[in-house]
């Protein structure tokens, strides 16, 4: 408008050329979404930062379909395909989304159990990363980021009893995660893995939350 009113009729510049969405650089998503690609993994996935596991470089995510649906689809895969494709299956989900609405799902797996196993993969970065660093029920701190009760995702899974939990830094190792990931397959078990390491851009505000809760504890 500034240039039609003000009577500049030279050429317009070229829009700066525009960047796919990915994954941060350093991002321990990139370490899971790397292992679900190399294993050839049919990937059930779910809503938030990490659904872009789906674009390239990996291009490991085969269904998402809204927040929770990732283990009940996994579940319904593992039951519908083929046992040489349902044992390639693994459900992805992250911790704020896991606790709006994947719990039901973690007791479906348990209470009505494909042939071949199931596993689970909770990608847990301390925050809800895709709508701008909100707290959940898994971060042990509410809203105002004061500390209050936390929803312990391997100990929920202990108490509904499921066995094969396993949870790690994601960063640590990258090669024993594929590892791990593989024997689960392999397993014929319902597994639940825990990836977790805080998300890059909210390391810092977390350290700086959980440092002023235990002073006012002291």
């Amino acid at each position: 408008m500034r240039r039609i009113l003000a009577g500049d009729t030279s050429p317009e510049p070229k829009p700066v050329p525009g960047k796919p969405p990915e994954l941060c650089q350093g991002c321990p998503h990139r370490v899971a979404f790397h292992a679900l690609h190399e294993l050839d993994c049919i990937v059930a996935g779910d809503i938030g930062c990490y659904t872009l596991g789906a674009l390239p470089p990996f291009t490991a995510m085969d269904t998402c379909v809204c927040m929770g649906a990732s283990i009940g689809v996994g579940l319904g895969l593992r039951h519908a395909l083929p046992p040489e494709q349902g044992r390639r299956v693994v459900s992805v989900i992250g911790d704020s989304t896991f606790v709006h609405s994947g719990i039901t799902g973690l007791i479906e797996a348990l209470y009505n159990p494909p042939p071949g196993g199931h596993v689970i993969l909770i990608l847990d970065n301390g925050t809800t990363a895709m709508t701008g660093m909100q707290e959940h029920p898994g971060t042990g701190r509410s809203l105002d980021h004061h500390a209050t009760g936390k929803v312990g995702f391997e100990k929920l899974a202990e108490a509904l009893g499921i066995s094969n939990i396993h949870v790690f830094d994601p960063l640590v190792d990258p090669e024993a995660f594929k590892d791990l990931l593989q024997r689960s397959l392999d397993s014929g078990e319902i597994c639940l893995l825990i990836a977790r390491r805080n998300c890059l851009l909210a390391a810092g505000g977390i350290r700086q939350y959980e440092k002023q809760n235990q002073e006012v504890c002291q």
